[in-house]
């Protein structure tokens, strides 16, 4: 098949190397600005460009009638797509007479939009989805499915071990589905069409991962692993006003009933702070306080159990 690349991350550059490794034939890529997570940005996709022999279209937007004109030239069967910026519509995906397939992280249609396996995580999901499905006009995450993976997850399961879980699967999955496709082993599954059943995600930011202490120690825990690496981690404030990134940590069973102001560092346990929640104790396993080294950090949280994280 003659395939368009349009997108961006590092899981679409490992897909289209492995689409031209399987035969197809790479005919033209398109970017869009790159975010510091992706790991790659346009200098990538035109190394890729170059690599397999495609035309290179920059960053640009679909709807610019000159690009649109340059990826029909190409002449596309179908194109592959992951994090492209914009909602395409319907002059964009006939574009490419197959279709677009995308690599959706979020088990459809449970899980629709932005930052789904962050949103699973903070949910109490005991599984991640990841799905290959072909694009609607004007929709988000609503076309037919191709293929589905799943990655069953613990209490004790990062965001960041998703990542990895992604980074090997998704060039695996949109490959398989292509070549599915390709041969017509693959027939794509309409999602179900009742509203009710969709869980529709939105974007979150730096800042939403800010602790409020007056939660349970299972929702805090949760939130630490759906913001830790590769993102910028869930965080409080010492008292002093510095800033505290909490990486890891768990809910601990403490040994008798207690009182406590949410946020206190209440004991050490094994070197590590405890800190009272609104409902049970976690503890903090890996902190990071501004312009101080992990040891340090802990050091410095549990000097006091006066000592309130805000």
């Amino acid at each position: 098949m003659r395939i368009a690349i349009l997108g961006r991350t590092r899981w679409l550059l490992d897909t289209a190397l492995r689409l031209s490794q399987s035969g197809h034939e790479i005919v033209c890529v398109a970017t869009a600005k790159a975010e510091p997570s992706y790991g790659c940005g346009p200098d990538d996709f035109e190394a890729l460009a170059r690599q397999t022999g495609a035309r290179f279209l920059g960053v640009v937007s679909l709807a610019n009638p000159e690009v649109s004109s340059s990826v029909r030239a190409c002449k596309p069967d179908l194109a592959v797509s992951v994090n492209w910026p914009k909602i395409l519509g319907s002059a964009e995906l006939d574009l490419f007479s197959q279709g677009v397939v995308n690599a959706h992280a979020g088990d459809l249609p449970r899980y629709r939009g932005n930052a789904c396996p962050n949103w699973a995580i903070l949910n109490g999901e005991d599984r991640i989805g990841l799905c290959a499905h072909i694009m609607t006009p004007g929709d988000v995450d609503a076309g037919p499915v191709l293929l589905r993976d799943y990655l069953e997850i613990t209490d004790q399961t990062y965001i960041g071990d998703v990542y990895e879980w992604l980074d090997i699967t998704i060039p695996r999955l949109l490959t398989d589905a292509i070549n599915g496709l390709s041969t017509g082993d693959i027939e794509p599954i309409p999602q179900p069409s009742d509203p009710a059943v969709a869980l529709r995600c939105f974007p979150r930011r730096p800042e939403d991962g800010r602790i409020a202490w007056d939660l349970s120690a299972a929702s805090v825990h949760r939130l630490i692993r759906a913001s830790s690496k590769p993102f910028g981690g869930a965080f409080c404030f010492l008292t002093d006003g510095r800033r505290m990134t909490i990486w890891r940590g768990r809910p601990i069973e403490f040994q008798s009933p207690f009182c406590a102001v949410p946020g206190q560092i209440m004991v050490r346990h094994e070197g590590d702070p405890v800190v009272a929640c609104g409902e049970g104790a976690l503890r903090l396993e890996l902190v990071e306080v501004e312009g101080e080294t992990f040891k340090a950090s802990k050091a410095l949280v549990t000097r006091s159990m006066r000592e309130r994280l805000a």
